[in-house]
């Protein structure tokens, strides 16, 4: 449960803020533990989102989880115990009580005895990732701690980096498509009823392409709001059957994924996160199976993930991991990754050659998403032109019926 304190710390400064704690004996030993001396300490009360579970514990910022893991290496590499050095870093977020929280947690949990990776794993402020657990708590048995998380802090940024990239290219398309359903929104609702008065003064019979596009108009003038209802009601429904059904969503991801390009971008996307998650925990020490079983499951498409954990369950059995990729059933993965993750595995260059294909990746994945883009652009240009030209049309044919005739 969550408690809510006022004191006063050893230097004499106020404090106020947030506790996790099973009871209230916890809390106060909690703050004990972290040197403060409370004035008030109470259970916080339940909002309503809380109560019925509409809000979870949210996955940890990536901009977040850079930042700490790159101090905490600075701080361990110049001799700070780590113990102190989240004390350090709390200090720094005495502005944001959540992550304030987060570390006075992890302080608690280590004073406790606990490692840092049961800490993160033990606190449910953030949601950390299986993989980034995993990489610290292999890091720890061999006591190279502050070089992973620097390592770990550089690859989650140049995540961070591909992520804000791919938001940045996809403003000008979405741009596009916003301005197209206003304006042609506005003349289905606006311009085309006025024209319509004007048309039954002609006392003419209209072309069928105007009378259609008017019956259309009249609808959507009345039917707008429940249409916009609708279609939210459909994406709200979606989400769900994608989240809570794991038969649907796999469904929908090899459909996806068979796709010509946009299959290919996300196909070159999970691997090139693989092969980057999964070098890491084995130059870490991480057996092949457990790090090919972590890296697996950071994979956004479930069909991939299925693919990786069937060649896992293969490397059990004594078989090779490239060959158990290559016959899965789930999707024929590009033949380039399979072959050489059979050179790693014969030279014993494994990481070395999985760091590589993660760095190709990303770059070809660049490329793509390019090539994607500026073929996206023109179509949806060319789209929003017709439909705005077949409105055009319909309006001018009666004009030139009449002056013809």
């Amino acid at each position: 449960m969550e408690f809510v304190y006022q004191g006063l710390r050893t230097e004499g400064t106020k404090i106020k803020g947030k506790l996790e704690a099973s009871s209230l004996d916890e809390a106060k030993r909690q703050l004990r533990a972290q040197g403060i001396i409370y004035s008030s300490l109470q259970v916080q009360r339940s909002s309503l989102f809380e109560v019925f579970g509409i809000f979870g514990t949210r996955p940890i910022p990536s901009a977040l989880l850079t930042r700490i893991s790159r101090d905490l290496a600075v701080y361990l590499r110049a001799g700070v115990p780590l113990t102190r050095a989240l004390s350090l870093q709390e200090r720094q977020y005495r502005h944001e009580p959540k992550t304030e929280r987060f570390f006075a947690t992890l302080i608690t949990l280590l004073d406790e005895g606990k490692s840092l990776s049961a800490a993160l794993e033990g606190q449910n402020i953030y949601k950390i990732p299986p993989f980034y657990l995993g990489t610290l708590r292999a890091s720890e048995d061999r006591g190279v701690l502050a070089a992973v998380l620097s390592e770990l802090a550089s690859y989650i940024q140049v995540g961070e980096q591909i992520r804000a990239q791919l938001t940045k290219a996809f403003i000008y398309p979405g741009f596009i498509v916003a301005v197209s359903i206003l304006t042609v929104s506005f003349m289905l609702t606006s311009v085309v009823p006025k024209l319509t008065a004007i048309f039954d003064t002609m006392g003419q019979e209209l072309p069928a392409l105007t009378r259609g596009v008017l019956a259309f108009s009249s609808f959507f003038a009345v039917s707008w709001p429940w249409l916009l209802l609708t279609f939210g009601a459909l994406i709200v429904m979606m989400a769900q059957a994608l989240q809570n059904r794991p038969v649907f969503r796999y469904r929908v991801e090899r459909m996806l994924l068979s796709l010509p390009l946009i299959g290919k971008i996300i196909q070159t996307s999970d691997l090139a996160r693989f092969c980057a998650v999964a070098s890491l925990l084995i130059r870490s020490g991480i057996p092949i199976v457990k790090a090919i079983s972590l890296a697996g499951a950071t994979l956004s498409s479930s069909v991939l993930k299925a693919q990786f954990a069937y060649g896992a369950e293969r490397i059990v059995e004594g078989g090779r991991l490239s060959t158990s990729l290559a016959s899965g059933e789930h999707i024929d993965l590009d033949e380039a990754f399979i072959g050489a993750l059979a050179v790693g595995e014969e030279t014993s260059e494994l990481p070395t050659m999985l760091e590589s294909l993660s760095e190709l990746y990303m770059e070809r994945n660049r490329e793509t998403i390019g090539l994607f883009l500026s073929l996206l652009e023109p179509m949806l240009i060319l789209v929003v032109g017709g439909v705005i030209g077949v409105i055009v049309t319909a309006m001018l044919l009666p004009i030139f019926s009449l002056s013809l005739g």
